[in-house]
């Protein structure tokens, strides 16, 4: 039986250690993959701010884990320090992946929200009163902006702590040669679009833009890229029917 991607090509642009589910769903459905790596995390190690985050850990009442990458470094500097959030603390994983990796750790995850954007997490979090409520965000440093500053409008005390940051992948130039001849590109967080941007031109990309959500999009969006399909939810599993749903070339 022909498999659903047979003679399609797709470029994952995860760093390789993050996209071994992904590389292996679009491989099983037939298709060939080109890893074309854009961007890497990188753990911190220390700070003051999160020495200051884990030491008053349990006067959070609200801890939001934006990402797997987050919560994998939360979870890694939680267990170096010996210490774990209060039961009272809500845990707030936004997507299923990130919820994943959290329970992988033995965190549990008491809310996952409807959909990965700011705006849906400050107002599902808002349906309690938020006034002077404190709020851990462990996330990469220089995240989106509108997360922290929504939740301060609604009266929360926020802790913006960065625990991982995301630098650029030295692309080889005849890599970026080679996925211009793929069909599909998959993108699964702004600074990928970003880092994309510097090495294509987005008014005359010719592969389709599979995105991991609307952050994603809007991302792409913004600079100037078409996006030919969004996943559903925040996982390989949610960008192998995105894939999928796009018709055959």
């Amino acid at each position: 039986m022909t498999r659903p991607l047979t003679g399609r090509s797709v470029v994952v642009t995860r760093p390789a250690g993050q996209a071994r589910a992904l590389v292996e769903g679009l491989t099983a459905l037939g298709a060939e993959v080109i890893a074309l790596p854009l961007t890497r995390v990188v753990p911190i190690e220390a700070s003051p701010q999160i020495a200051a985050a884990l030491r008053h850990l349990g006067s959070y009442e609200v801890v939001v884990v934006t990402s797997a990458n987050g919560a994998g470094c939360f979870a890694d500097h939680l267990a170096a320090a010996e210490v774990t959030t209060a039961e009272t603390t809500t845990m707030v994983a936004v997507g299923s992946a990130t919820a994943e990796a959290l329970r992988r750790r033995g965190l549990r995850v008491d809310m996952v929200p409807a959909q990965a954007t700011g705006g849906t997490i400050v107002a599902e979090l808002a349906q309690r009163d938020l006034t002077g409520v404190r709020i851990l965000l462990p996330r990469a440093r220089n995240g989106r902006p509108e997360l922290p500053l929504g939740l301060r409008r609604a009266g929360a005390l926020v802790d913006d702590v960065a625990f991982y940051d995301t630098v650029r992948c030295v692309v080889d130039p005849q890599a970026v040669v080679a996925a211009r001849d793929a069909h599909d590109i998959v993108l699964t967080a702004p600074s990928g679009v970003e880092a994309l941007s510097e090495l294509v031109d987005p008014a005359t990309f010719g592969l389709r833009i599979v995105t991991i959500g609307p952050t994603t999009s809007d991302a792409a969006r913004r600079l100037g890229f078409v996006v030919a399909a969004e996943s559903a939810e925040q996982s390989a599993s949610g960008l192998l029917g995105a894939v999928c749903s796009l018709p055959a070339l």
